[in-house]
Protein backbone atom coordinates (compact mmCIF):
# COMPACT_ATOMS: atom_id res chain seq x y z
CA UNK A 1 0.00 0.00 0.00
CA UNK A 2 1.51 3.50 -1.29
CA UNK A 3 2.36 5.88 1.92
CA UNK A 4 -0.25 8.72 1.68
CA UNK A 5 1.30 12.20 2.83
CA UNK A 6 0.35 13.51 5.57
CA UNK A 7 -2.74 15.69 6.09
CA UNK A 8 -4.43 14.17 3.30
CA UNK A 9 -8.11 14.02 4.02
CA UNK A 10 -10.23 11.07 4.47
CA UNK A 11 -12.42 10.92 1.06
CA UNK A 12 -8.64 11.36 -0.60
CA UNK A 13 -7.23 8.42 1.57
CA UNK A 14 -10.30 6.04 0.78
CA UNK A 15 -9.83 6.91 -2.98
CA UNK A 16 -6.44 6.36 -3.22
CA UNK A 17 -6.54 2.96 -1.26
CA UNK A 18 -9.77 2.10 -3.75
CA UNK A 19 -7.67 2.65 -6.84
CA UNK A 20 -4.94 0.68 -5.76
CA UNK A 21 -7.19 -2.25 -4.55
CA UNK A 22 -9.02 -1.89 -7.86
CA UNK A 23 -5.39 -1.77 -10.06
CA UNK A 24 -4.09 -5.04 -8.28
CA UNK A 25 -7.73 -7.26 -8.51
CA UNK A 26 -8.27 -6.04 -12.73
CA UNK A 27 -4.44 -6.76 -13.11
CA UNK A 28 -4.86 -10.42 -11.91
CA UNK A 29 -8.62 -10.87 -12.54
CA UNK A 30 -8.97 -13.16 -15.80
CA UNK A 31 -12.62 -14.00 -15.53
CA UNK A 32 -15.20 -12.48 -18.57
CA UNK A 33 -16.48 -8.93 -17.51
CA UNK A 34 -18.38 -8.96 -20.33
CA UNK A 35 -21.51 -10.01 -18.11
CA UNK A 36 -21.73 -10.09 -14.62
CA UNK A 37 -23.52 -13.24 -12.75
CA UNK A 38 -23.44 -14.74 -9.60
CA UNK A 39 -20.98 -17.87 -11.38
CA UNK A 40 -18.72 -15.07 -12.77
CA UNK A 41 -18.39 -12.89 -9.56
CA UNK A 42 -17.87 -16.13 -7.85
CA UNK A 43 -14.70 -17.05 -9.65
CA UNK A 44 -13.67 -14.10 -8.30
CA UNK A 45 -11.15 -15.23 -5.32
CA UNK A 46 -11.06 -11.82 -3.58
CA UNK A 47 -15.06 -10.98 -4.31
CA UNK A 48 -15.33 -14.27 -2.87
CA UNK A 49 -13.40 -14.28 0.21
CA UNK A 50 -15.37 -10.83 0.55
CA UNK A 51 -18.28 -11.68 0.77
CA UNK A 52 -17.98 -14.57 2.66
CA UNK A 53 -16.64 -12.64 5.33
CA UNK A 54 -19.65 -9.89 4.92
CA UNK A 55 -22.09 -12.65 5.43
CA UNK A 56 -20.66 -14.46 8.56
CA UNK A 57 -19.86 -11.42 10.18
CA UNK A 58 -23.63 -10.35 9.74
CA UNK A 59 -24.55 -13.05 11.24
CA UNK A 60 -22.62 -12.20 14.27
CA UNK A 61 -24.06 -9.20 14.78
CA UNK A 62 -27.25 -10.04 14.49
CA UNK A 63 -26.37 -12.98 17.39
CA UNK A 64 -25.22 -10.20 19.69
CA UNK A 65 -28.14 -8.04 18.95
CA UNK A 66 -30.78 -10.68 19.65
CA UNK A 67 -29.18 -12.27 22.97
CA UNK A 68 -27.76 -9.50 24.26
CA UNK A 69 -31.49 -8.35 25.64
CA UNK A 70 -32.32 -11.93 26.12
CA UNK A 71 -29.15 -12.19 28.62
CA UNK A 72 -30.06 -8.66 30.27
CA UNK A 73 -34.16 -10.09 31.19
CA UNK A 74 -32.68 -13.67 31.88
CA UNK A 75 -33.43 -13.93 36.26
CA UNK A 76 -31.48 -17.15 35.77
CA UNK A 77 -27.28 -16.87 34.51
CA UNK A 78 -28.38 -13.39 33.64
CA UNK A 79 -28.48 -9.52 34.85
CA UNK A 80 -32.74 -10.40 35.23
CA UNK A 81 -33.19 -6.76 34.77
CA UNK A 82 -36.23 -4.68 33.46
CA UNK A 83 -37.26 -4.26 29.91
CA UNK A 84 -37.30 -0.37 31.01
CA UNK A 85 -33.52 -1.00 32.05
CA UNK A 86 -32.04 -2.54 28.66
CA UNK A 87 -34.24 0.19 26.97
CA UNK A 88 -32.15 2.79 28.85
CA UNK A 89 -28.85 0.85 28.49
CA UNK A 90 -29.26 0.83 24.47
CA UNK A 91 -30.51 4.31 24.46
CA UNK A 92 -27.33 5.50 26.08
CA UNK A 93 -25.03 3.22 23.82
CA UNK A 94 -26.65 4.45 20.91
CA UNK A 95 -26.16 7.78 21.99
CA UNK A 96 -22.29 7.43 22.16
CA UNK A 97 -22.53 5.68 19.10
CA UNK A 98 -24.04 8.27 16.79
CA UNK A 99 -21.53 10.81 18.78
CA UNK A 100 -18.42 9.09 17.82
CA UNK A 101 -18.61 6.86 15.09
CA UNK A 102 -18.20 9.15 12.29
CA UNK A 103 -14.62 10.21 14.06
CA UNK A 104 -13.38 7.28 15.23
CA UNK A 105 -14.06 5.59 11.92
CA UNK A 106 -11.94 8.00 9.86
CA UNK A 107 -9.38 8.16 12.18
CA UNK A 108 -8.54 4.65 11.89
CA UNK A 109 -8.82 4.34 8.23
CA UNK A 110 -6.90 7.70 7.91
CA UNK A 111 -4.08 6.02 10.45
CA UNK A 112 -3.83 2.26 8.83
CA UNK A 113 -5.82 2.09 5.22
CA UNK A 114 -8.55 -0.29 4.68
CA UNK A 115 -7.40 -4.06 5.63
CA UNK A 116 -5.51 -2.99 8.70
CA UNK A 117 -9.55 -1.65 9.64
CA UNK A 118 -10.68 -4.76 8.86
CA UNK A 119 -9.45 -6.60 10.74
CA UNK A 120 -9.29 -4.01 13.82
CA UNK A 121 -12.88 -3.61 13.21
CA UNK A 122 -13.55 -7.18 13.96
CA UNK A 123 -11.23 -7.97 16.44
CA UNK A 124 -12.52 -5.10 18.56
CA UNK A 125 -15.92 -5.55 18.46
CA UNK A 126 -15.84 -9.33 18.78
CA UNK A 127 -13.54 -9.49 22.00
CA UNK A 128 -15.29 -6.67 23.63
CA UNK A 129 -18.49 -9.36 23.53
CA UNK A 130 -16.50 -11.44 26.12
CA UNK A 131 -16.46 -9.11 28.31
CA UNK A 132 -20.16 -8.65 28.40
CA UNK A 133 -20.85 -11.38 31.08
CA UNK A 134 -18.63 -9.14 33.25
CA UNK A 135 -21.64 -7.08 34.07
CA UNK A 136 -23.56 -9.72 36.19
CA UNK A 137 -21.45 -9.19 39.24
CA UNK A 138 -21.25 -5.58 39.15
CA UNK A 139 -24.88 -5.57 39.03
CA UNK A 140 -24.91 -7.90 42.26
CA UNK A 141 -25.70 -5.18 44.57
CA UNK A 142 -28.53 -3.63 41.81
CA UNK A 143 -31.90 -4.31 43.56
CA UNK A 144 -34.21 -6.87 41.42
CA UNK A 145 -35.13 -5.55 38.05
CA UNK A 146 -32.81 -2.21 38.13
CA UNK A 147 -29.51 -1.97 36.85
CA UNK A 148 -26.27 -0.53 39.01
CA UNK A 149 -24.63 2.74 37.98
CA UNK A 150 -21.37 0.57 37.59
CA UNK A 151 -22.94 -2.29 35.50
CA UNK A 152 -24.79 0.54 33.32
CA UNK A 153 -22.26 2.47 32.69
CA UNK A 154 -20.10 -0.86 31.78
CA UNK A 155 -22.63 -1.86 29.21
CA UNK A 156 -23.42 1.35 27.63
CA UNK A 157 -19.69 1.75 27.00
CA UNK A 158 -19.10 -1.81 25.97
CA UNK A 159 -21.83 -1.75 23.66
CA UNK A 160 -21.56 1.81 22.41
CA UNK A 161 -17.80 0.37 21.31
CA UNK A 162 -19.17 -2.90 20.31
CA UNK A 163 -21.68 -0.81 17.79
CA UNK A 164 -18.35 1.43 16.23
CA UNK A 165 -16.26 -0.87 15.07
CA UNK A 166 -18.50 -3.48 13.71
CA UNK A 167 -20.12 -0.16 11.59
CA UNK A 168 -16.01 0.26 10.89
CA UNK A 169 -15.86 -3.27 9.77
CA UNK A 170 -18.96 -3.19 7.82
CA UNK A 171 -18.45 0.09 6.03
CA UNK A 172 -15.02 -0.76 5.08
CA UNK A 173 -15.45 -4.12 3.93
CA UNK A 174 -18.39 -2.61 1.46
CA UNK A 175 -15.44 -0.13 -0.42
CA UNK A 176 -12.74 -2.93 -0.45
CA UNK A 177 -15.58 -5.72 -1.38
CA UNK A 178 -16.93 -2.93 -4.24
CA UNK A 179 -13.37 -2.70 -6.13
CA UNK A 180 -12.86 -6.31 -6.37
CA UNK A 181 -14.80 -6.24 -9.23
CA UNK A 182 -15.48 -4.13 -12.78
CA UNK A 183 -17.71 -1.23 -12.02
CA UNK A 184 -20.37 -2.65 -14.39
CA UNK A 185 -20.66 -5.31 -12.14
CA UNK A 186 -21.15 -3.96 -8.66
CA UNK A 187 -24.35 -3.70 -9.13
CA UNK A 188 -24.74 -7.73 -9.01
CA UNK A 189 -22.46 -7.94 -6.87
CA UNK A 190 -24.01 -5.73 -4.01
CA UNK A 191 -27.31 -7.68 -4.74
CA UNK A 192 -25.37 -11.02 -4.13
CA UNK A 193 -23.90 -9.07 -1.30
CA UNK A 194 -27.62 -8.30 0.21
CA UNK A 195 -28.96 -11.40 -0.62
CA UNK A 196 -26.55 -13.57 1.65
CA UNK A 197 -26.39 -11.37 4.21
CA UNK A 198 -30.21 -11.40 4.50
CA UNK A 199 -29.97 -15.09 5.07
CA UNK A 200 -27.40 -14.90 7.45
CA UNK A 201 -29.60 -12.22 8.96
CA UNK A 202 -32.41 -14.50 9.42
CA UNK A 203 -31.25 -17.42 10.62
CA UNK A 204 -28.98 -15.46 13.30
CA UNK A 205 -32.05 -14.87 15.72
CA UNK A 206 -32.94 -18.40 15.73
CA UNK A 207 -29.44 -19.54 16.82
CA UNK A 208 -28.94 -16.93 19.61
CA UNK A 209 -31.97 -17.82 20.88
CA UNK A 210 -31.61 -21.19 20.89
CA UNK A 211 -28.11 -20.90 22.61
CA UNK A 212 -29.47 -18.60 24.82
CA UNK A 213 -32.01 -20.98 25.91
CA UNK A 214 -29.62 -23.95 25.84
CA UNK A 215 -27.06 -21.81 28.37
CA UNK A 216 -29.57 -20.22 30.81
CA UNK A 217 -32.25 -22.49 31.18
CA UNK A 218 -31.55 -25.60 29.87
CA UNK A 219 -30.20 -27.36 32.85
CA UNK A 220 -27.07 -28.51 31.24
CA UNK A 221 -24.76 -25.58 31.67
CA UNK A 222 -24.37 -23.62 34.88
CA UNK A 223 -26.39 -20.83 34.22
CA UNK A 224 -23.20 -18.85 36.50
CA UNK A 225 -21.44 -19.74 33.69
CA UNK A 226 -24.07 -19.97 30.47
CA UNK A 227 -22.90 -16.11 30.05
CA UNK A 228 -19.73 -16.56 29.23
CA UNK A 229 -20.98 -19.70 27.25
CA UNK A 230 -23.26 -17.56 25.08
CA UNK A 231 -21.19 -14.47 24.20
CA UNK A 232 -17.69 -16.97 24.22
CA UNK A 233 -19.54 -18.94 20.86
CA UNK A 234 -20.53 -15.63 19.68
CA UNK A 235 -16.91 -13.81 19.83
CA UNK A 236 -15.49 -17.01 18.84
CA UNK A 237 -17.08 -17.01 15.79
CA UNK A 238 -16.63 -13.20 15.41
CA UNK A 239 -12.84 -13.74 15.51
CA UNK A 240 -12.90 -16.73 13.17
CA UNK A 241 -14.36 -14.04 10.43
Amino acid sequence: MPLLPQGTSHEETILAQSVHIEEDSSSSSKPDESRASIASLWKRKRTRDHLVAYWLYSFVIICIDEAFPLFCMSKGGGLGISEASIGKILSASGLIFASLQYIIYTAIVDRWGVYPTLKTGSLVSTLLVLAVPLSVPMNAIAAPGRVSTSAFVFLCVTMATIRIFSMTFQSTLAIATNVTVPATHRATMNGLSMLGGSFAKGIGPAFAGLLVSCSLSSGIVDPRWGGFLIFGVIGGLGIAV
